[in-house]
């Protein structure tokens, strides 16, 4: 049989057929890097489990049983099996597509009925209400610039939980003299749609996706930039696979992305400010390494770079990191199927970190950083904080 190759961008289920029959035959190594099986301990909650449920779907000797659903849907999608996998199988598509099935099937479980209703009528994935999508923002950040440098696309976690990751993002590119814009207004920007199609609630997420790139035509501003890689990820890579375009000359870009190819000018910035500490007082950081700026946008070298800009930093590593990073447990709809085990596998992760000795547990994803705060508790360990906070505080 031949192994199908990774660049495969098929976009239905009966094309990743191969795929997912290799998969439930395979010996199952990426299981041990699979956050949900390290946490339940089940092979039915394993890649090749879940592969050998759409397989058994795909040849029409089993149906979407309840249990199916629930074992399709506690996963994370968050491609760590991918990332152990020889040949690299597009397994978290194949699970994207069997929900799409699972919810065409109107089988799908509450918590994406919910989720879905609640981003269709709200344009956000909380429930709250629209107009105030930027509330928390500073009123001179919310302020139209249509001479722009950058667009910044917020996002749902950053404007309606995490509103500090947008003024931190807002402080270091004005003290590197970028003028910032962001899509206010009934017509600006929405939810990306990231978690809606990783849920597999397709129709809502499209929906979305024209709306933003709409709004985004209509703001004439070139760089985009998010400080939230699921939006990246959306508007960079999922937006062309439901069918959406983006301005010709758009191009869009994780802040870590951005902030360091100005990275000298930054430096500098950071050095003036800075009064040497005593080696006892450095800067202990261990960084975590969002599933979707690494994995599925390839990014992984510009945090580190602009964590070791700063003064007087012990940048610490976890043993699973980069491509091989453990997920934060908060993607693939997992906190609103199965809060439990989305806890769970923050848990062990948060844990991992404590082990470190880290001062600041740092992160450059709004979701990840809640995930750890949610999970963390009154436990002691490492303080949750994004990456361009620490940069923030330091200018």
């Amino acid at each position: 049989m031949t192994i199908p190759s990774e660049q495969q961008t098929s976009t239905t289920l009966e094309e990743y057929g191969s795929v997912s029959r290799l998969c439930s035959l395979c010996s199952r190594m990426c299981r041990h890097g699979c956050p949900t099986h390290t946490s339940t301990r089940s092979d039915a909650c394993s890649p090749v489990g879940r592969a050998l449920i759409v397989e058994l779907y795909r040849g029409g000797k089993s149906a979407f049983t309840e249990a199916a659903v629930d074992r399709l849907y506690q996963c994370t999608v968050c491609g760590a099996c991918k990332a152990w996998c020889k040949p690299k199988h597009e397994l978290p598509r194949i699970i994207e597509l069997a929900r799409e099935r699972i919810i065409q099937e109107h089988r799908a479980p509450q918590g994406v009925v919910e989720l879905d209703r609640a981003v269709a009528q709200t344009h956000n994935v909380y429930g709250e209400p629209h107009n105030q999508r930027f509330a928390a923002l500073p009123s001179p950040l919310r302020a139209p610039k249509p001479d722009a440098e950058v667009l910044y696309f917020v996002g749902c976690t950053t404007a309606y939980r995490h509103p500090e990751i947008a003024e931190a993002a807002a402080k270091v590119l004005t003290k590197l003299g970028v003028t910032i814009h962001i899509m206010t207004g009934d017509d600006g920007e929405v939810c990306c749609g990231s978690p809606l199609i990783r849920a597999g609630a397709i129709a809502t997420a499209r929906d979305l996706a024209q709306q933003n790139a709409s709004a985004i035509a209509r703001a004439k501003v070139p760089t985009i930039i998010t400080t939230c890689p699921g939006c990246a990820r959306a508007l960079k890579l999922d937006y062309p696979l439901l069918g959406v375009s983006l301005p010709e000359n758009a191009r869009v870009l994780h802040i870590t992305e951005f902030l360091v190819s100005r990275r000298r000018q930054l430096q500098a910035l950071l050095t003036q400010r800075h009064t040497p500490a005593r080696r006892e007082e450095r800067l202990s950081i261990i960084y975590h390494d969002p599933c979707h700026l690494g994995r599925e946008l390839g990014v992984y070298d510009a945090p580190r770079q602009l964590l070791n800009l700063l003064p007087d930093v012990q940048l610490l590593e976890f043993t699973h990191n980069r491509e091989h990073a453990d997920c934060c447990g908060g993607g693939g709809a997992l906190p609103k199927t199965f809060p439990n085990l989305a806890t769970d596998v923050g848990v062990h992760r948060v844990s991992s970190a404590g082990q470190s000795g880290a001062r600041y547990l740092a992160s450059c994803c709004p979701n990840c950083k809640q995930q750890f705060a949610a999970v963390q508790g009154a436990k002691t360990g490492p303080e949750p904080v994004d990456l361009v906070e620490l940069l923030a505080g330091t200018l």
